[in-house]
């Protein structure tokens, strides 16, 4: 009996420490999750949100609930030198799915306990490797990988419920702000957006994608906008064509075309493009002329758009486009006349409008392609 009464006691016991009941967060203090990306890279802040609770002027500084520098007491050191937890209840959390720079010091990719140490004029912003505390109670230096410090901002609203917020957003960094009260603290996060994006190109072209013509031409494309990796952008292009799955169009020509183009290699595009022409759409005949405008090759442009002329005929693509090359040429005069001709065929009321527009800047002696 004895035995059974202990085991039942041991059962019980091992139950009550391996089960923990889905309730509210303590104190009120509601969970809240943030997250943003900055190129592809996701930032996500995990937090819970005190309240002001009638305490306008009595959250910062001495005497209270957040107390200036290093000053929570520590259960470790049994001394008040640790920081505060930026939040409440569990420590705030930061997690970076890649590696950035914060406030301009290198971070590795990974989770963070976010802790700040306050300050009337500075806030000390610390990342430690202490992700799962209750508080900063069990704070310990040694697990610091960053402190920096940043200028704190006043503001004029006040906010009852502590938030994480992104406050700027631009194509390579970020801006996060922890705002409570009238104050916010706010810190920059840089991300190397292009070198991650080829690391995750590369990667994903290595998997069944790599067989996708059109997948290849998204990686060759960022690759031009960015103006980066052309060398390896250019074997990707010729994969689109000549790779496994690959497709000869007029749209892995040209994409190909704009690859030699990229590295100065123009007599291969100009053959490459020739190529494409051969399956060219009026349109995309006209599309290509108007590019070759934007590079101040008039001429070739011309010679482009008359052999959309001799292919297609009188239509209004071709029309369209040979107003373009005539403007360009400073010959008003055929441009008015090509213009008349596209807007007869105009297949839309906005392409109307559009035109109308166009014949008159060009009865004003000025290029359209300007």
């Amino acid at each position: 009996m004895k035995r059974i009464f202990l085991f039942c006691l041991l059962s019980i016991a091992s139950i009550n420490l391996s089960a923990q009941m889905d309730l509210p967060p303590s104190g009120g203090n509601a969970r809240a999750m943030i997250s943003e990306e900055v190129g592809i890279t996701s930032i996500t802040i995990n937090y819970s949100r005190p309240d002001v609770n009638k305490r306008e002027g009595k959250i910062y500084g001495e005497g209270n609930p957040v107390p200036y520098g290093f000053s929570t007491t520590n259960f470790i050191t049994g001394r008040n030198n640790s920081p505060w937890r930026a939040g409440a209840n569990e420590n705030t959390i930061i997690t970076f799915e890649h590696d950035v720079k914060l406030e301009g010091q290198p971070v590795k990719a990974g989770t963070y306990g976010l802790f700040m140490s306050m300050g009337a004029e500075n806030v000390t912003i610390i990342l430690s490797t202490k992700t799962d505390a209750w508080g900063s109670f069990y704070y310990e230096e040694k697990n610091d990988v960053l402190r920096v410090s940043v200028k704190p901002v006043a503001l004029e609203k006040s906010v009852e419920w502590l938030k994480y917020e992104f406050i700027e957003q631009r194509e390579k960094y970020c801006v996060v702000a922890m705002q409570w009260e009238k104050l916010s603290v706010p810190f920059r996060i840089d991300v190397d957006v292009d070198n991650i994006t080829l690391a995750r190109l590369r990667e994903e072209l290595t998997s069944r994608k790599g067989f996708n013509p059109s997948l290849l031409l998204q990686a060759a494309q960022f690759c031009f906008t960015k103006n980066i990796n052309l060398e390896e952008a250019l074997q990707w292009s010729k994969r689109a064509i000549d790779g496994q799955g690959g497709q000869k169009t007029f749209i892995t020509l040209r994409n190909l075309a704009t690859a030699y183009e990229k590295i100065n290699r123009m007599p291969e595009a100009d053959s490459t493009m020739n190529e494409a022409l051969q399956i060219a759409t009026a349109n995309q005949y006209t599309a290509y002329g108007r590019q070759l405008i934007g590079q101040k090759r008039v001429d070739k442009a011309m010679e482009v758009l008359l052999a959309s002329q001799k292919r297609y005929g009188d239509m209004f693509g071709v029309n369209n486009g040979l107003m373009s090359g005539y403007s360009a040429k400073a010959d008003f005069k055929n441009a008015i006349k090509y213009a008349d001709k596209a807007m007869a065929q105009a297949p839309n009321e906005n392409a109307k409008k559009t035109l109308e527009g166009q014949i008159a800047k060009l009865k004003e002696g000025k290029d359209i392609n300007q």
